[in-house]
């Protein structure tokens, strides 16, 4: 019985490879990408259409024959770019994941916690980490972004607050 399964797979594999290569399908490049991280590819002629599967986990941007990969968050999506025609000019199998050696993910009852520790641990954000940890850690940087957006238009934001009331 095993045998009769194994022969009828190998059967169905082979019709399935040989129906590919009869209609000219194009095997999938497989790319692997760091998270928030980027990547260019080169193409050898001008693209018409780029398709992404899941923007959440890479997206692109396409500029004259140059596309830039850009990889949001763990996980595996597709790229598709075909010509002005609509024939497929590339097929990438794009795999997203987190391969950086410097990072610490501590777990505790409370949640998990990630850390980028190159020398000294600093708090980092992942998708999956505790919701306070993320929340807190989002709020801050919005905080950062909002100052250094106001200081860059030449605003003071210490002259702008309320003074603190005077100690009794």
């Amino acid at each position: 019985m095993r045998h009769q399964i194994r022969i009828l797979s190998l059967a169905a594999m082979s019709v399935g490879l040989w129906l590919g290569a009869l209609h000219g399908a194009v095997a999938s490049e497989k790319l692997v990408l760091t998270a928030d991280q980027s990547q260019i590819i080169q193409l050898p002629s001008d693209p018409g259409t780029v398709v992404v599967g899941n923007p959440s986990i890479a997206d692109a941007t396409l500029e004259g024959r140059s596309i830039f990969l850009h990889a949001r968050g763990p996980g595996l999506t597709n790229i598709l770019v075909l010509d002005a025609a609509g024939k497929s000019m590339v097929d990438y199998l794009v795999h997203v994941s987190y391969a950086d050696s410097d990072s610490l993910a501590m777990f505790t009852p409370d949640g998990r916690f990630t850390y980028a520790c190159p020398a000294d641990c600093e708090p980092i954000l992942r998708i999956g980490d505790n919701e306070l940890f993320f929340k807190g850690f989002v709020d801050q940087m919005n905080s950062k972004t909002a100052l250094a957006t106001s200081q860059a238009l030449g605003e003071d934001l210490l002259l702008s607050r309320t003074p603190a009331p005077a100690a009794p």
